[in-house]
């Protein structure tokens, strides 16, 4: 049923217009391998539409006619998901057989004709990168290239000394030399965006806009990737050169709504224009739906008509339910003079070094008092505490504003802005209707002067609590620190055995920790007869890792960035690292406690994440992790990216707390197999 349902997937893509008369490919071919019944049709997509030949089901066989109007790179789809593309030249006849060991592959290979002596030619590229080590079926093999000029240069040189050896052949196909040309800039660019200043990369842009793309250009391989990368490094450092940092939650994703314009602005083909679109939808609409309407608004009225009919029935039903959007912004506090019932004057600094939670109410407004009961419990649970509570009232009339108070039985500073709506106070802030709730620090600087209602009481708290607490951070590390043994972590050695699993897949994950920077992780995904049909053999090779020091050698390039990342491995002991070995500095966050008040949070900032720990009041463990990454590398458009994870049933190992039982972002749980505590021999972490 899973395959079944990954294969529907895959093929999910908009239907495309059938493309105008023109010269033909008479196409003939067969699936073979263990999942090719489970294909039921093959994909080609040239001269920017869709085609598609359907699979006989008897024989997997499949055969028909593709319209092509000049020679060019042509993307195969047979299920894979992402397409293949292949050189292909009008009015001649093409053979193909697709071997399906996996969802994830397809071996093509073509009978001889003039597309596939083309073909050859360009495959002398990928063949001169593995000869430097690079293969593009790896996984993560972009980690291999990204600033390292070498591999290229050979692929460059090896091709071109081709393109020269076949020119006499090559004449007759005058666009093949520019495809060429066009694939080796741009795939050579790709590799470096992280590198460039925004200065590169608007002339970057600009050779696009002259170039004028033609609609073929978007199946040369690489370029959508290059495209839509280019498009969000130039966002990024966009936002950079300006000093704006976003929460996108909040902002309505800045960083993709540029990169959008951008495309736009110098992608002047409109259909690539609309694939590089309906791209963008197909991330967003499922994991952000419309809280950044506006950008999903442009995405949509800038495609051409195949993309909105592809899209609008699931726009519609997004509209249908959407969400409020809630907003805070922290400002200066203003200057206030109020009075009590006595004519007392209270200005801003008599509340020095205390929070101050202001309520502008009056007595005629029926949801102002509705919000009464939730704010005394407020005042309750912080009695006591450095903060107070104003209440605030717009009555004009003083025996009306009197006469509620005795009703509602308020006590505290219950004060009065003589002018209502037109005193000083609620002016500053543009206040024309109640309740409105402000909180300003002990400083007297804003929080927020547009708070939520007192019956948010969680979000509340977790406000208030950030600040209140703020002076018992080191005392609180303390008890953590203590709590999880981080100081017998110092002196001893551990070696976890734990089982990772992402739905159907499953891996095995051995690390070894030496303080203070010393780590070996191995992992070896399970195989099973149904995952192999899926994602191929090669998925299953069992990787290393080794940190030592600053140094890492690594056969799994999503691993080469760990000397910065390596604390986030060894979970539950995490917080006690950044402290005592990266020597980050930490504060109480903004949030409140997990479950009422059964947590503290603490929040840390470090090589560009913001990272928050729940920390149990009652054990001084870590119940939960939200980090905030604001660091994302350019080509992914900067901006940010939220990940959780909470953690059970910690076990004491000779000391040191570890929990046996995780769960990441409710998809990947983690269960410790075995942990041990004792001394690492430094062979361990040698190569």
């Amino acid at each position: 049923m899973l395959m079944k349902r990954l294969l529907i997937f895959f093929f999910l893509s908009p239907a495309f217009i059938q493309i105008a008369a023109g010269q033909k490919i008479a196409v003939s071919g067969k699936l073979t391998g263990e999942v090719a019944k489970m294909v039921k049709e093959v994909q080609f997509v040239c001269d920017g539409k869709m085609q598609r030949l359907l699979v006989n089901k008897d024989d997997q066989t499949f055969s028909g006619e593709i319209k092509l109007l000049e020679p060019q790179f042509v993307e195969i789809n047979s299920g894979n998901p992402k397409p293949q593309a292949y050189y292909m030249v009008p009015n001649e006849k093409l053979t193909v057989t697709i071997e399906k060991p996996s969802l994830q592959e397809s071996i093509i290979t073509f009978g001889s004709n003039k597309g596939t002596r083309l073909q050859e030619i360009f495959n002398l590229y990928y063949k001169a990168l593995e000869e430097k080590g690079v293969n593009l079926k790896v996984r993560e093999w972009q980690q291999l290239l990204y600033g390292n000029n070498g591999p290229l240069s050979h692929a460059e040189a090896s091709l071109n000394r081709e393109l020269t050896k076949q020119a006499q052949f090559i004449a007759a196909f005058p666009n093949f030399r520019r495809d060429m040309q066009l694939f080796m800039k741009s795939f050579r660019n790709l590799t470096l965006l992280d590198q460039k200043t925004i200065s590169e990369l608007e002339t970057m842009l600009q050779d696009l806009k002259k170039a004028n793309l033609k609609a073929t250009a978007y199946t040369i391989p690489f370029m959508k990737d290059y495209l839509t990368d280019l498009s969000n490094a130039y966002a990024a450092r966009t936002l950079q050169r300006y000093g704006i940092s976003y929460d996108a939650t909040k902002q309505r994703h800045l960083s993709q709504f540029l990169a959008a314009e951008t495309i736009s602005k110098y992608v002047t083909n409109r259909t690539i224009r609309s694939y590089l679109f309906s791209e963008k939808l197909k991330v967003e609409l499922p994991v952000n739906g419309l809280k950044n309407e506006a950008y999903v608004n442009y995405l949509y009225e800038n495609s051409d008509q195949f993309v909105k009919d592809f899209y609008q029935e699931k726009i519609d039903q997004l509209r249908e339910n959407k969400a409020p959007d809630l907003n805070a912004a922290r400002k200066k506090a203003f200057d206030f003079l109020l009075h009590d019932s006595t004519g007392k004057e209270y200005r801003l600094a008599d509340f020095k070094g205390k929070m101050i939670f202001v309520d502008f109410w009056a007595s005629w407004c029926a949801p102002c008092k509705a919000q009464i009961p939730y704010q005394k419990e407020m005042e309750k649970h912080y009695a006591g505490k450095d903060i107070v509570f104003l209440g605030v009232s717009l009555d004009r009339s003083k025996e009306a504003w009197l006469k509620a108070v005795k009703e509602e039985d308020l006590h505290g500073y219950i004060l009065h802005a003589e002018g209502d709506f037109k005193n000083a106070f609620p002016k500053a802030y543009g206040i024309e209707s109640i309740p409105r709730y402000m909180l300003i620090d002990a400083e007297g600087n804003m929080i927020s002067d547009n708070m939520m209602k007192p019956q948010n009481k969680k979000e509340m708290m977790g406000i208030i609590d950030a600040e209140l607490y703020a002076k018992n951070t080191v005392e609180i590390l303390e008890k953590h620190f203590k709590a999880v043994g981080g100081e017998l972590l110092a002196s001893q050695g551990l070696a976890i055995r734990y089982r990772q699993s992402v739905m159907t897949l499953n891996a095995v994950n051995q690390l070894w920790y030496r303080y203070p920077k010393q780590l070996k992780m191995v992992t070896q995904m399970e195989e099973t007869e149904q995952m192999r049909l899926m994602v191929g053999k090669n998925f299953f090779t069992e990787t290393t890792t080794l940190l030592n020091g600053d140094s890492v050698t690594t056969n799994n390039p999503s691993n080469t960035g760990i000397r910065e990342s390596w604390a986030s491995r060894l979970f539950g002991l995490e917080l006690f690292l950044q402290k005592k070995v990266n020597n980050v500095s930490m504060r109480f966050a903004e949030d409140n406690a997990l479950e009422g008040d059964s947590s503290y949070v603490i929040q840390l900032v470090y090589n560009g994440n913001t990272e928050k720990y729940f920390i149990n009041k009652s054990t001084y463990l870590i119940d939960k992790v939200v980090v905030l990454t604001s660091n994302q590398a350019p080509r992914k458009g900067g901006g940010y990216f939220e990940s959780s994870a909470t953690y059970s049933d910690y076990r004491n190992v000779n000391g040191i707390m570890i929990p046996f039982k995780i769960n990441q972002s409710n998809i990947i749980t983690i269960k410790v197999e075995n942990a041990e505590v004792k001394p690492l021999e430094e062979e361990l972490f040698k190569q």
